[in-house]
């Protein structure tokens, strides 16, 4: 029996085990221990089932088909193909790890509903901070695409492009005149997708409060008739320039709101002053949520034109940045 001192080559007997362990795959048998007889060297070796190459190989294969099966199944899912996952994986890692994402509730955006999101804009890194995590929210788990309208200038440059065309981003000319990507936009709501808008228009380099909001995203709110979700954004690095916040660490803190509630606007034609009132509502609700200041109006000047085939849609924004392009 056992009396507590290692029988005399026992030491040797496990470095002999550590290295055939680590030399080749193998599967150890349990042995007893306390209260049992010490087995022979030779009856541990014998306890050692080694694993040929060919076994390992074909383990490693089987692992692989079952995990590729998983992501698949998964992904058929989603509302997303193979690269926007893969980017929503890039993306979760980066996010992460280089600003330390938190938020101050489960994500509360629909997993299979239209809704429009706002947010206040202070980074090129923005659409990153809102697409985070957004899996998680309310139980679910389910990837989604969030459509932004974007300069087509950075649409279309060669290595931006294809990521772009798997985020559905809506491209939009600087001169502002073309009113396709508001239709567009608004197609892409009623289709049940995601779009984001920010409405401040542009970069908000002074972030000491929220600029006023352009009356396009009233617009989008009335004719969708979708819930609209405010997002505020905290903490998030800015820069001279569009590549420094994807290089600048920080804290992320991002805030997210119940859906703002514009029923009673429905029904009503959107034009004008009630644009202008409706925008107000949603920007008083995003500065609600983040505690911060905001201007006392929505950016007016948007005129509108009235089409037999498309009805009436904004006809001039004097730059794409007022709905949200940076």
């Amino acid at each position: 029996m056992y009396s507590g001192a290692s029988p005399p080559g026992w030491t040797k007997t496990r470095l002999s085990l550590l290295e055939k362990r680590t030399s080749h795959g193998s599967l150890v048998v349990p042995l007893p221990s306390v209260g049992c007889t010490w087995a022979s060297r030779d009856r541990l070796r014998e306890s050692i089932l080694p694993m040929s190459d060919a076994a390992a190989i074909l383990l490693l294969s089987g692992y692989a088909v079952v995990t590729v099966l998983v992501i698949a199944w998964r992904i058929r899912r989603y509302d997303v193909d193979v690269l926007a996952w893969m980017l929503y994986c890039v993306n979760r890692l980066f996010v992460g790890l280089m600003w330390r994402w938190r938020s101050n509730r489960p994500c509360p955006l629909p997993s299979d509903d239209a809704a429009l999101v706002i947010a206040n804009h202070t980074s090129a890194t923005d659409p990153m901070q809102l697409w985070m995590n957004h899996h998680l929210g309310l139980g679910r788990y389910n990837v989604r695409t969030i459509s932004f309208l974007m300069a087509r200038e950075y649409y279309v440059v060669k290595w931006v492009h294809w990521i772009c065309r798997s985020m559905r981003a809506i491209p939009v000319n600087r001169d502002g005149k073309d009113t396709g990507p508001l239709r567009e936009a608004l197609k892409l709501l009623r289709d049940g997708h995601l779009v984001g808008v920010f409405p401040e228009g542009r970069i908000n380099v002074e972030n000491d409060g929220l600029l006023e909001g352009n009356s396009g995203v009233g617009w989008l709110a009335l004719k969708s008739r979708v819930p609209v979700y405010p997002v505020y954004l905290e903490n998030v690095p800015g820069g001279p320039s569009m590549v420094v916040p994807f290089l600048t660490r920080g804290q992320v803190r991002v805030h997210y709101g119940d859906p703002i509630d514009l029923s009673r606007f429905y029904g009503q034609r959107p034009r004008g002053k009630l644009l202008e009132e409706v925008t107000e509502v949603m920007m008083r609700r995003l500065a609600e949520l983040g505690g911060v200041e905001q201007c006392n109006s929505a950016r007016s000047g948007v005129e509108m034109e009235d089409d037999p085939q498309r009805g009436t849609v904004p006809a001039v924004l004097t730059s794409v940045t007022q709905v949200g392009i940076t």
